[in-house]
């Protein structure tokens, strides 16, 4: 190994990197969804239809993402922590040449164009790429490696690898002391636990957080209203909320890796079109219905400041499991975490509406089943529970609902454990190793996912339509419990 010291000044400036690279990035795509919803209002005007112009824009952006990455660099395509895992593993080689401008710039056209992939995958691959990149450029000291190739030192390289990916993920949601979980948690079976790997990945994470901050400001990610403390009372429903879950990220892991696979089936010529397709249906829904794309950020600080109806969050649940899963199966650059919390912030708000109805003694406010659903899906999918419930409380601040969190993501790991369930990163690393299948039942699933996502749509305007109620634009108001309404005089 060597010193420390070398060791410490590189992991620091890997974090540093990253949190400019990484803070770059998301500021290019906060631009990009600014963007998208400045659009209808500016294509409007056009002496042809908006949303047609923007369906041959997004399958003009998709094909071009997809392009980059099958031409240069393949192993892009998709989160990038599996490939970060077979790296550490010494399964496959790191080529930071080809992947930090590709992840960035495929990644920057398909998140950006509204695809639902998060930001985090990239920004973890691209820190990787980092710590390989400085480990190419160390040289340990002759007495600490006397073998044949003293340039040779996998310790420290994985250190790197491994602090880079903690630091990108830090960057993605300003959440350091998650990131450093995260690598101990889910890279443990690769990563070597020494003091000085750890303090490599501790001063990654910071470096990062420090320079991404400076770029991108302070606080959490995704705050959420001052809530109290949740009583004792009400702690099995979180419980129950957490079985919940766990159901659903068994059911999320089998919709995503059947995803990737019928996508893999594809012919190299078929891909592009089924590609071109998917951005003509992304232009149409980022004109019609906004809210079923983008990555989710926006969306889960909408749902934790408002109280949409039942029926909406069920059927935008729906949609956005199904345009997650249809997104991430094209293998183009993009993360899952951000659509698992969308998607954990929707059944938590849903699950509140429950609750108020069946036992209302014991109903509680929207965001705080919300913030624990959030964790718990993580933790089911991921199977990293305590990353997820450290990175929900960093992500919105709410240290007061701690004791509700870990309940529930520990009753959504188990329930996932008991129904056979696969950590979704080993399980997407197992499907690259196997040969693409070829069954044109795979293909006839990816479109019945398209039509499904269709049909929910069209059913989610009619309730809008005979209903009334109000679209998740105005979910900012604050809820009917924080208004002040004028008092009548006697």
């Amino acid at each position: 190994m060597m010193f420390p010291w070398r060791l410490y000044l590189s992991a620091t400036l890997v974090g540093a990197c990253a949190g400019l690279i990484g803070g770059a990035f998301h500021a290019l795509l906060d631009q990009a969804a600014a963007s998208r919803g400045s659009l209808h209002a500016l294509l409007s005007a056009a002496p042809v239809p908006g949303w047609l112009l923007l369906m041959v824009l997004g399958a003009l952006l998709l094909v071009t993402a997809l392009w980059l990455v099958r031409r240069f660099a393949p192993e892009t395509a998709g989160s990038g922590v599996q490939e970060v895992e077979a790296i550490l593993a010494g399964e496959r080689t790191l080529r930071w040449q080809r992947v930090l401008p590709v992840k960035f710039v495929a990644g920057t056209l398909a998140v950006g164009s509204g695809l639902v992939l998060g930001r985090e995958g990239p920004t973890i691959h691209m820190g990787a790429a980092l710590g390989q990149l400085a480990s190419a450029r160390l040289r340990p000291h002759p007495a600490t490696n006397p073998g044949p190739n003293p340039s040779a030192n996998p310790g420290a390289k994985r250190a790197l690898i491994a602090a880079g990916a903690a630091a990108g993920l830090a960057t993605a949601f300003n959440a350091p002391l998650a990131s450093i979980v995260f690598v101990t948690e889910e890279l443990r079976e690769h990563f070597e636990y020494r003091f000085a790997t750890i303090q490599s990945v501790i001063l990654a994470c910071c470096a990062a957080v420090i320079v991404s901050g400076w770029m991108l400001g302070q606080g959490p990610t995704m705050p959420m209203p001052s809530v109290g403390v949740a009583p004792l009372e009400a702690l099995p429903l979180f419980v129950l909320l957490g079985l919940l879950i766990g159901a659903l990220g068994v059911l999320f892991n089998r919709l995503l890796l059947g995803s990737v696979a019928a996508y893999r089936a594809l012919g190299p010529a078929a891909i592009y079109v089924v590609t071109a397709m998917t951005g003509l249906l992304l232009g149409a829904l980022i004109w019609f219905v906004p809210d079923t794309v983008g990555g989710g950020e926006t969306l889960v600080e909408d749902l934790l400041h408002g109280q949409p109806a039942l029926f909406f969050l069920l059927a935008l649940l729906a949609v956005r499991l199904l345009t997650t899963v249809g997104s991430y199966g094209l293998g183009l650059p993009g993360g899952i975490f951000a659509p698992m919390l969308a998607l954990g912030t929707l059944c938590g708000a849903a699950f509140a509406h429950l609750v108020s109805r069946v036992i209302p003694a014991l109903a509680q406010a929207p965001e705080v089943f919300a913030v624990a659903a959030m964790g718990a899906l993580f933790a089911a999918t991921v199977r990293a529970p305590l990353t997820g419930i450290i990175l929900v409380i960093e992500l919105t601040g709410a240290q007061a609902l701690a004791l509700p969190i870990i309940l529930t993501c520990l009753a959504a790991t188990f329930t996932a454990e008991g129904m056979g369930g696969r950590p979704i990163y080993s399980s997407l690393l197992g499907l690259q190793k196997r040969p693409p299948p070829r069954a044109p039942v795979r293909r006839i699933a990816a479109g019945a996912m398209i039509l499904a996502a269709f049909i929910a749509i069209e059913h989610i305007d009619v309730a809008f339509d005979v209903t009334c109620m109000e679209p998740i634009k105005h979910l900012t108001e604050p809820p009917p419990r924080f208004r002040q309404e004028p008092i009548e005089s006697p």
